[in-house]
């Protein structure tokens, strides 16, 4: 499995990019490197600023020019590019709490189903930035893209995805706002 953790947001809610920001006395973005580098073949970080003081074993990438800030799709078709095939598990880097546990739970019913993703659902709500992806469904990506469509749940439209009722969990709770930042450092 890779991981490609997505860093490029704006921020826009929370007013300070939310990968440098600490919980428990870490960085949001060094959190989930720790957590995924002991079952990734690769890391793949997408940000579109400078993240100083990354682990070197991890790759830091910028969405190319053409789609660059158009949203999270265009940063799992960065990540996808990078890694060439093979599974991805895709994290925003807003979710301080993710689990290589739950990812490699979601690996593995993609890669026994032959899926394209696996998408969690908790309380009716999809999270396809804690999600699986096969690498092929990279020309789905560009195809998304290219018609102008951002949503990631523009790209799930088309590819054969299973949804897994995964109930609460920390995992994909995510923080956008100082409220939502302040409830998490009390989760550590």
């Amino acid at each position: 499995m890779n991981t490609i953790i997505l860093a490029g947001g704006k921020s826009s809610r929370m007013g300070e990019n939310k990968a440098l920001m600490k919980i428990g006395g870490k960085r949001v973005i060094d959190r989930l490197i720790e957590e995924f580098i002991p079952v990734s073949e690769k890391v793949i970080v997408i940000a579109n600023e400078e993240l100083p003081l990354i682990d070197d074993s991890v790759i830091i990438l910028e969405d190319s020019e053409a789609y660059k800030g158009q949203g999270p799709l265009a940063g799992i078709l960065t990540g996808l590019t990078a890694v060439k095939g093979g599974t991805c598990f895709v994290v925003a880097c807003d979710m301080p709490f993710a689990s290589s546990e739950l990812a490699m739970l979601l690996e593995h019913t993609l890669i026994e189903k032959s899926l394209d993703a696996v998408i969690p659902i908790a309380d009716g709500q999809i999270h396809p930035l804690f999600a699986v992806y096969e690498a092929r469904v990279l020309d789905d990506v560009i195809s998304t893209l290219k018609e102008g469509k951002r949503a990631v749940r523009s790209l799930l439209d088309r590819i054969n995805v299973e949804y897994i009722e995964i109930g609460k969990s920390l995992d994909y709770w995510n923080m956008n706002t100082k409220e939502e930042y302040v409830g998490a450092k009390k989760h550590n």
